[in-house]
């Protein structure tokens, strides 16, 4: 008896197709990396306490998709790398200290609140707001961000800071059809931006100060790091 073979017919994967049709669909939602020039400015550095600290801003970090993703409650962040190094003029240039400064923002659409935290080496900090401009202010600014003991640069070397900027943000529901899909987000990296070569002042001594014991508060002058313009 002669048996007729069936071949099964593979169905269509519907979840790779509507994940293909969505897609298409988000590209005009998502704005291309390439679209976006984010760059660091602005790169101050002084003392804070026994601590050298730095202050700079992210320019361009904010696109409208960007922004409208915070509105719709996408958690949404950014990485500052900063890196404090001495200038060698025979060997490479060797790194002292660094710190990772994470900003991330999530609105709240039910009590119309945005929060921020700031997370890093010696840092911590978490701030509500009902402005968009003041979670915009602190997502995009650094400030008086420790980097290095005071005690651990000498007089006599150069120093000079750099820091660059990442975007990230988890990956966001988007609903199809009862379905999830988890969309990412363009995400971009900024070039190393640095200072010009800088110095502690030798006449404060102040490196000899740090490593010795308090015996009273006193403040430290903010002047103690001098600039040498390229």
């Amino acid at each position: 008896m002669k048996r007729t073979v069936f071949s099964r017919i593979k169905r269509p994967d519907l979840i790779s197709l509507w994940a293909s049709a969505f897609f298409l669909l988000i590209m005009g939602l998502v704005s291309p990396a390439s679209a976006v020039s984010p760059d660091v400015v602005n790169i101050g550095v002084g003392t804070k306490g026994k601590y050298v600290v730095m202050n700079a801003r992210l320019v361009d970090g904010f696109t409208e998709k960007i922004q409208e993703a915070i509105s719709n409650g996408v958690p949404m962040g950014f990485t500052f790398e900063i890196e404090l190094r001495k200038a060698n003029t025979v060997w490479m240039d060797s790194l002292v200290s660094s710190n990772k400064v994470r900003h991330r923002v999530q609105f709240d659409s039910l009590k119309k609140i945005y929060r921020f935290s700031e997370f890093g080496k010696n840092l911590k900090r978490n701030i509500i707001t009902r402005k968009k401009s003041r979670y915009q202010q602190l997502m995009l600014n650094l400030e008086d961000i420790p980097i290095a003991p005071i005690y651990k640069l000498d007089p006599n070397e150069k120093y000079y800071v750099r820091v660059k900027a990442d975007l990230e943000t988890d990956r966001f529901w988007f609903p199809f059809n009862y379905i999830f899909f988890f969309v990412p987000f363009s995400e971009f990296e900024t070039s190393w931006a640095q200072t010009s070569p800088l110095a502690i002042d030798p006449d404060l001594e102040l490196s000899k100060e740090a490593n010795g014991p308090i015996k009273k508060k006193r403040s430290l002058s903010r002047d103690v790091i001098r600039s040498f313009n390229k």
